[in-house]
């Protein structure tokens, strides 16, 4: 799926109806034909609140809808002094001639009749403003949504919750509550942001009959990935395949306290596929570590350089703990790689890693090999040495421009993680706070680098790793309050079955 942002989506209407003839009453009435998929027509009455431009004209499209379908239906449109005009004053001609119900609402001294209605409503519509608003919402908007949201559990948004900015996902400054939004053939920019998830409900994303080709013209290759783009991704493992076929991985990581992260990046590596996984730490670690290992193979820090010349990809820094020591053995990963001429290699760097990079990122840029990146926000914070509340306000923004400026891939953590080497984005729809628990980024971190092992490039494996990492927990928190890292681990060789059975149709 697509996201866009306001001028995209413009030019995309605007391009659909003059370039491809494709009359906007038609888009108009498909817009109603996708939003009437998501409503519950075993209920009675609907009340169907209305602008003036174009969203109200999808509302009115839908409120004929209804009424074919013996519907009860009112409709109130907002409006302080005009009429709605072009493809949505077409649908209000015929509304007013259906004998529909319609109550202009002028001035907030009649909004008693509209509260009524939303008490004794089934479903409320929301159809008042869309993608285009600018600036705040006029003082009569923001009354007839501050009313609408006392009902917020029988909302359905069409497009965007009304007041809600299609670019930021900020109210301006009110919005409506959704119960759901349905928005039509791309993902609106603001709709996946932090700020607007108390607004959007759940989303769900509706063709209206705009092309194809004309979409891959216009978006800027920003995606949001789900089942289907995952099952394109997952490796088939083939029927005369050997351990050397599916990726030799250094997991690079653990000390005293932190034993743990070793285990579940390794562990992680080893259930998601990889032929050999190899746990190289410090000895007093590997002492502790080594009686636990069974599958996995063991390596002592003094011959680091060996095993990185053995490995095909390397997983960097859970657990190594924040010191001058951790940059070191990272500088002598990176060495070694380097010095091999490794250019098909990846480094995924995570935890401590990411730490030890704080203020010294410009080594990153000159490397031979591909480097993903795995920080929470506060680790980007500190890479980028901006504040966690500036790196949440713009994920996409920052983490792309990281990416781009030091030509690496970065997995920016966090609810709709987005993965980006610079040019492109994905946006991860899996994962849920039950995942809020210790170890869960040691586990993506075992996870992305086997896949990158197993003929996935670097890129690849980072957005097919977060969805199975986040898909996984997803499953699991239908059935339980929280989710542990150690129970991801256990369900990856049956999560990616099923992905695989799947993708085979």
């Amino acid at each position: 799926m697509y996201v866009t942002d306001v001028e995209t989506t413009r030019r995309i209407d605007q391009r659909a109806m003059t370039e491809y003839s494709i009359p906007g009453i038609l888009l108009m009435d498909n817009a109603a034909l996708a939003v009437k998929r998501h409503l519950d027509l075993e209920k009675d009455y609907f009340v169907i609140v209305c602008g003036t431009g174009n969203n109200g004209g999808d509302g009115l499209a839908l409120s004929l809808k209804l009424k074919n379908l013996g519907k009860e239906v009112d409709v109130f449109l907002a409006s302080e002094n005009k009429k709605p005009e072009g493809d949505a004053g077409v649908f209000y001609e015929i509304v007013m001639k259906s004998g529909i119900s319609l109550e202009i609402i002028s001035d907030e001294d009649q909004l008693w009749s509209f509260i009524e209605a939303l008490k004794d409503a089934d479903v409320v519509v929301d159809a008042l403003l869309g993608t285009g608003i600018k600036g705040d919402v006029s003082p009569l908007y923001a009354a007839v949504i501050d009313s609408m949201n006392d009902f917020a559990p029988k909302i359905i948004s069409v497009d965007i919750p009304s007041g809600l900015s299609a670019d930021t996902g900020m109210p301006m400054p009110v919005a409506v509550i959704a119960h759901r939004t349905v928005t039509f053939e791309t993902i609106k920019k603001g709709l996946i942001s932090y700020s607007a998830l108390p607004y959007v409900g759940k989303l769900a994303v509706e063709p209206i009959g705009i092309p194809e080709t004309l979409l891959q013209e216009e978006i800027k290759p920003v995606y949001f990935t789900d089942h289907h783009e995952a099952e394109k991704l997952i490796p088939e493992r083939e029927l005369t395949g050997h351990k050397n076929h599916y990726g030799r991985v250094l997991v690079v990581a653990g000390s005293r306290g932190f034993t743990g992260a070793a285990m579940l990046s390794s562990e992680a590596a080893l259930a998601t596929g990889s032929g050999l996984v190899t746990l190289c730490s410090y000895d007093e670690t590997m002492q502790i570590l080594v009686p636990r290992l069974t599958e996995i193979m063991s390596l002592d820090e003094e011959n680091l350089e060996e095993g990185v010349g053995k490995a095909d990809i390397v997983a960097f820094g859970p657990g190594l703990g924040n010191s001058e020591e951790t940059f070191q053995l990272l500088l002598r990963v990176i060495k070694t790689l380097q010095e091999e001429g490794k250019s098909d290699s990846t480094l995924v760097i995570d935890a401590d890693g990411l730490n030890a990079l704080e203020g010294r990122t410009e080594i990153l840029k000159p490397l031979c090999f591909n480097v993903v990146l795995t920080p929470h926000p506060g680790e980007m914070a500190r890479l980028t040495g901006k504040s966690v509340k500036e790196i949440e306000d713009d994920r996409m923004g920052t983490a792309k421009r990281f990416a781009q400026e030091h030509d690496v891939i970065v997995v920016l953590k966090g609810y709709r993680t987005v993965v980006t080497d610079g040019r492109t984005v994905n946006i991860n729809s899996t994962g849920s706070s039950a995942m809020a628990q210790g170890g869960m980024g040691d586990v993506l971190t075992g996870i992305i680098a086997s896949l990158s092992g197993q003929g996935l490039s670097s890129y690849e494996a980072a957005i097919l790793g977060t969805f199975i990492h986040g898909c996984i927990g997803d499953q699991l928190a239908l059935e339980r309050y929280s989710v542990k890292a150690s129970e991801i681990i256990e369900n990856i060789p049956f999560y990616m079955k099923k992905l695989l059975e799947k993708s085979k149709g």
